[in-house]
């Protein structure tokens, strides 16, 4: 926005239309870098309705 402000939201958004112009991707995953998965068992598919992966995160002590 020119005042510095990092917005991850419209650097996700640039990165979907640029993949979907360039591909035929069918489905996306967006992971935020500061999120690690603490469990390697954590499945990356994609069902016919979004969802959330993050359902407990350290940050805020697994609530």
């Amino acid at each position: 926005t020119g005042n510095g402000t990092y917005n991850k939201a419209v650097l996700m958004n640039a990165a979907f239309i640029y993949a979907s112009s360039e591909y035929d991707f069918q489905c996306f995953v967006f992971h935020d870098v500061d999120l690690i998965p603490e469990d390697d068992l954590n499945m990356y598919s994609c069902p016919i309705f979004p969802r959330h992966m993050s359902v407990a995160v350290d940050e805020m002590n697994y609530k």
